[in-house]
């Protein structure tokens, strides 16, 4: 009852699943254009060296946990150990400049698993997350998973683009009260892959051009539901111009809004989600 969809990518996940798939040379025709620009800069080469020694999944992602504080942003940890200085250098690198084309596409998978939630349940959901993965109720079977895993407290179903043509990665930290945490590829095409080693900021000016660049920010910041103030504050708006966007945009069937009590949460709607991403292509 407690398995939930992340709320948004884990930039260190997303890193050294990145570093994982440089080093190993998997998707060679989808990760080209990318693997070019990665390996043309002089700062990820201390990274590598190390990835050939101990795996960036989950070795350097324990390590690197264990140095930084749990709330703490990768950008702002300071007075780190050598190997975060890597991973966040890695990361400004190899995930930072697509970082907005790759939340989309996770967002599309996330939205879809949702979807998949609503018409089918939980059961439908855990038996079409991967080939690899196994759902036998109450038993979810994941390879290299090791020992049996109890989920009386839940797993966090996390969607990643670099782990590209490898089975789920689970993730138990006994010494951490969060819950597991099951890392899953989403399905990946060359027809979006390919333009996303772009810059998107030529289509995010056509959407500011199309709907007017504070409302193009409200849609944006709805990638995750939120209330009219949390909108307001992301955006960087009154609550009553929040409220005001959000009325022409439910309207036009881009957001839903559910009340709850005096508290209103607004959402993307399928078709605010096409519009917000229509430089790819589903």
């Amino acid at each position: 009852m407690r398995t939930r969809l992340s709320a948004g990518p884990d930039k260190l996940v997303e890193a050294l699943f990145a570093l994982d798939l440089l080093c190993s040379g998997r998707g060679a025709v989808e990760f080209e254009v990318w693997r070019k620009k990665v390996n043309a800069a002089p700062q990820v080469r201390a990274l590598v060296k190390l990835a050939q020694t101990i795996r960036p999944f989950p070795d350097i992602y324990r390590v690197v946990r264990q140095a930084m504080a749990d709330d703490a942003d990768l950008a702002d940890a300071e007075h780190r150990p050598q190997v975060v200085g890597d991973v966040l250098a890695f990361y400004r690198v190899a995930v930072a400049p697509y970082r907005k084309g790759i939340a989309a596409r996770l967002e599309i998978d996330r939205a879809a698993r949702g979807q998949i939630v609503l018409s089918g349940g939980m059961d439908r959901l855990m038996s079409t997350l991967h080939p690899a993965l196994r759902w036998q109720p109450p038993v979810l079977e994941v390879p290299g998973g090791g020992a049996d895993l109890s989920l009386e407290d839940g797993l966090v179903l996390t969607p990643t683009l670099f782990l590209h043509s490898r089975p789920p990665a689970l993730f138990v930290d006994h010494e951490d009260a969060r819950q597991p945490v099951l890392f899953y590829p989403i399905p990946v095409r060359r027809e979006w892959i390919l333009p996303l080693w772009r810059s998107g900021d030529g289509d995010e000016r056509a959407l500011s051009a199309l709907m007017g660049r504070t409302r193009a920010a409200v849609l944006r910041a709805l990638t995750d539901s939120c209330t009219t103030t949390e909108l307001g504050e992301r955006v960087g708006i009154s609550a009553a111009a929040a409220s005001q966007h959000t009325g022409v945009l439910r309207n036009a069937g881009l957001i839903t809004t559910v009340r709850t009590l005096n508290t209103v949460q607004h959402a993307l709607t399928p078709l605010g989600n096409a519009l917000l991403h229509n430089h790819l292509k589903v």
